[in-house]
């Protein structure tokens, strides 16, 4: 084989590599809790399940430890809100709404579920859970990151890695906020 084929042959080796750690790379990591393995087999499809995942995934939340959170106490859910990572309790995961009665303790637990919510842990449905994270994948963006830049880029739901010298004006500050954008910055 002569050198020039070669080469050739290792380039495009190269190539392939790269883009495929890209597109391993731009996969949303969960650290999923629960017992729930049909969610749990759904959202492997949509992103790497790891024990140091960059989302926290609920599928069901006891009594117990829904209290323990809400007063704070050292948990998962704790140190990924700490840690400014996302945190989803599945609502259908909620052991207390298998109940109906007394109506003021459930009373009681909708209003731990409220302050757990005042921390930013998202309670949410098991489908809406599943097509905001259908959403999230990692977007680039350099420059000035504008609210108008981010809407004509439709992004969204998703992390956005800016360039190490990218600006963020207020505006976009604030879509990003409600936008559930995790914004990334590029090393170096």
């Amino acid at each position: 084989m002569d050198t020039d084929k070669l080469t050739e042959l290792i380039k495009r080796e190269v190539i392939r590599i790269l883009e495929q750690k890209k597109n391993e790379e731009s996969l949303v990591s969960i650290k999923f809790c629960g017992e729930d393995n049909l969610l749990k087999d759904e959202l492997s499809k949509k992103a790497s399940l790891s024990e140091n995942g960059d989302i926290l995934v609920l599928s069901s939340l006891c009594i117990n430890d829904m209290i323990d959170t809400a007063i704070g106490k050292k948990s998962t859910a704790i140190e990924y809100i700490l840690e400014g990572k996302t945190v989803y309790v599945v609502e259908e995961g909620l052991e207390y709404k298998k109940y109906s009665a007394p109506k003021a303790l459930t009373d009681t637990y909708d209003k731990y579920v409220n302050t757990i919510s005042k921390y930013g842990i998202q309670v949410i449905k098991r489908l809406e859970l599943l097509n905001k994270l259908r959403n999230t994948e990692k977007k680039e963006l350099n420059g000035v990151i504008t609210s108008s830049k981010l809407q004509e880029n439709n992004i969204k739901n998703t992390k956005l890695v800016l360039g190490k010298n990218s600006l963020i004006t207020p505006l976009a500050k604030e879509y990003i906020k409600e936008n559930n954008i995790e914004i990334l910055y590029e090393r170096g």
